[in-house]
């Protein structure tokens, strides 16, 4: 193939995944593994799912005088990724990650209070430029909203963002892995309280989104299309502290994956070993962390080295800084807006560092969790590791 014609081929992909909406054809992101994003053979479904819990108080909402604030119990928005059915409607826009439709005037406080937070930190990325928010808010994502569940079970992957993330965090990660075949579900973190946002790193505030995400599982049990028998998490910063004690707790989780997680951050590391009290021989871990010469003088893996009772797998992205954990890169490339990481690399780089993550994560979750394709982890993370000169350690369990 030349370079024009490659060069075209490309250009056409990015055109399709930008506007496409019609039914029965995935988004192509890139033209082959190693330059971007090759979505599955299933449609993305996305929806959002209300509920209670009763086991654990809420602070009063700010309601008006004279109005009904139910405070025994927290309110848990779960937003879905799945395999979905083709179907009439269109790819959603990015605004119905923000602006979901709620089921009721006590959930539509909840939505209210996330909305709040969440135009904060988009503003906060994009210098609260109104026409790139606007851009974004119409941003043509490749689910579908409500749709119908592909028949089958299929493998639960639990997301949790890092501190000061957006609800929608890591939105085309989910959206590719439900591609693929999986489950993917994520709690947005709500701290404490309904009024105050503190999110401040703390023993408490970690297992508050343990506990979200440990009855987010409770519940997923009971969909139809979700595999109960095979289940992961992913976390992305303090969403790595976040996971690995998640699977401390509860045995439901079979392996983990911690993207840039904060347990291999010097000033964390402490914080980590707190919430680890057992081992689980041969437990599966997935570590990827920044390599970006300038970033990387805070990184301490000798915490990961310890748990010796894991299998683990280590991989260092290079040039990749915190953000490219994320899809913050994505979003900068996609709504065409200046790169404010330009000192550390090009939008171009961060954007395949993050496609490096993407493809990285789903090897790791086939091998593990039996999705596509069923071989060990190292031979499923060949590929990716290969392809973008990522560096790779397998640190094996002790006998």
């Amino acid at each position: 193939m030349t370079n024009g014609n490659r060069t075209r081929i490309v250009t056409a992909a990015l055109a399709i995944f930008c506007a496409l909406n019609v039914i029965g054809q995935q988004p192509v992101v890139g033209d082959a593994v190693d330059n971007g994003l090759r979505f599955g053979k299933y449609e993305v479904g996305f929806r959002y799912d209300y509920s209670l819990d009763a086991s654990r108080k809420w602070e009063p909402w700010p309601f008006k005088d004279g109005e009904k604030a139910s405070s025994d119990r927290r309110p848990i928005r779960l937003a879905i990724w799945y395999p979905a059915e083709a179907g009439p409607a269109e790819r959603m826009p990015f605004r119905n990650y923000i602006e979901p439709i709620a089921p009721d005037a006590y959930y539509a406080k909840l939505n209210d209070v996330m909305k709040v937070y969440d135009m904060w930190s988009n503003n906060g990325m994009f210098d609260k430029d109104g026409k790139t928010i606007d851009s974004l808010l119409k941003f043509q994502t490749t689910a579908l909203s409500d749709a119908k569940p592909k028949k089958g079970k299929f493998p639960l992957i639990i997301y949790c963002s890092g501190w000061f993330s957006r609800s929608p965090d890591n939105s085309v990660m989910a959206e590719f892995l439900a591609s693929h075949g999986f489950v993917v579900m994520t709690v947005p973190q709500l701290g404490t309280g309904s009024t105050v946002f503190d999110f401040k790193v703390s023993e408490e505030r970690i297992w508050t989104q343990v506990n979200d995400l440990k009855f987010a599982l409770d519940r997923a049990r009971s969909f139809d299309n979700v595999d109960a028998e095979r289940v992961a998490a992913v976390g992305f910063s303090i969403g790595g502290i976040v996971v690995l004690w998640l699977s401390q707790i509860d045995d439901r989780i079979d392996a983990i994956a911690g993207l840039d997680g904060s347990y291999v951050f010097k000033e964390w590391t402490e914080l980590a070993k707190k919430g680890v009290t057992r081992p689980r021989k041969g437990f599966p871990i997935l570590t990827m962390y920044r390599g970006h010469e300038s970033l990387s003088s805070n990184i301490d893996l000798m915490f990961i080295e310890a748990l010796d009772w894991a299998d683990r797998s280590v991989i260092e992205v290079p040039k990749a800084t915190h953000g490219e954990f994320s899809d913050e890169a994505f979003l900068y490339s996609r709504l065409g807006y200046p790169w404010k990481h330009s000192k550390y690399n090009t939008v171009s780089e961060a954007t395949r560092a993050y496609y490096s993550v993407n493809h990285s994560v789903r090897a790791f979750f086939d091998a593990v969790l039996g999705g596509d394709q069923k071989t060990t982890v190292e031979d499923s993370l060949r590929k990716p590791v290969g392809a973008f000169g990522l560096k790779y350690r397998r640190l094996e369990a002790r006998k």
